[in-house]
């Protein structure tokens, strides 16, 4: 593993240009091979391949193809998927190994869950754990509403597997809510990677209620240089760092991958900074 945070981008950092559901499709979609050559163009070095390009939709072929055009750019691939079925999990674990990955991410359903939809995720993740042992992989679960931070850590710990952790994502707990303080302090000990996602508070125009929207890494509400600092606290280190975006629609699809891709800019130049003053680099 290496001994510093890594920067890496995703599918998930340019979801217009790859297309949003309910949307207008951008002319020319962005596929793998455009968002490995994003990666070179800002320099990061992972990617990470999520649902909204769902790898299980490759075939064979073209899922060594990726593996090989990773390989050959000096980039390191991570896979990404939604569930914690154990079949439709044994199967990424498997398209995961395939890539030449280490890590696959998945997340729950965004709606909040209970105890018994919590023993349900822990007694299907033992179910893969003797197919991540196999392989090697990782699987790092994402932090969202479904369950508090607390109950996620405890899931990890109950599990107790170095081949099960945390995609600690810097937003999506929002939704249940808990402040990023509360879910750093109980999950960064368990990161295997970071989803680093800024945003912004405001209230509507009426004064009755709040708007939580998307911005640029660094120009919302995130403290990544805590973050940062928190995960090599917490022995951390080497995991990566893949920038994740929440742009809105802007009124045509234009425009929104435009700014998408003006985000890229801002937010890997921001984060690369940040990464290098916290872990003491030039």
């Amino acid at each position: 593993m290496p001994d510093c945070l890594q920067l890496g981008i995703g599918s998930w950092t340019l979801p217009w240009a790859i297309g949003v559901k309910g949307y207008p499709p951008p002319q020319a979609p962005l596929g793998w091979i455009g968002l490995l050559e994003k990666a070179l163009e800002v320099k990061a070095s992972v990617v990470q391949i999520a649902d909204n390009l769902p790898l299980h939709e490759f075939p064979d072929q073209e899922l060594d193809q990726l593996r090989e055009a990773a390989s050959g750019r000096g980039l390191a691939l991570e896979a990404g998927t939604r569930s914690l079925d154990p079949e439709h999990l044994a199967n990424y674990i498997a398209i995961t190994h395939r890539i030449g990955a280490r890590v696959l991410r998945t997340v729950l359903s965004g709606s909040l869950l209970g105890l018994r939809q919590l023993a349900t995720a822990e007694k299907n993740i033992r179910e893969v754990l003797p197919h991540l042992e196999e392989t090697g992989v990782t699987l790092a679960l994402e932090n969202n509403e479904a369950f508090g931070a607390l109950e996620f850590a405890g899931l990890i710990e109950r599990l107790d597997s170095p081949h099960v952790g945390i995609c600690l994502d810097t937003a999506n707990s929002l939704g249940r809510p808990e402040t990023l303080e509360t879910v750093i302090r109980s999950l960064a000990q368990h990161a295997v990677v970071l989803h680093a996602k800024d945003y912004d508070i405001h209230r509507i125009d009426n004064r009755m209620g709040f708007s939580v929207v998307g911005t640029a890494a660094g120009e919302g509400r995130v403290d990544f240089g805590y973050v940062f600092r928190e995960l090599h606290r917490h022995g951390r280190a080497g995991i990566s760092v893949i920038l994740e975006h929440w742009p809105p629609f802007t009124g045509t699809i234009e425009q929104t991958v435009r700014l998408e891709q003006d985000w890229l800019s801002r937010s890997t130049s921001f984060l690369r900074n940040k990464l290098s003053a916290t872990q003491g680099t030039p």
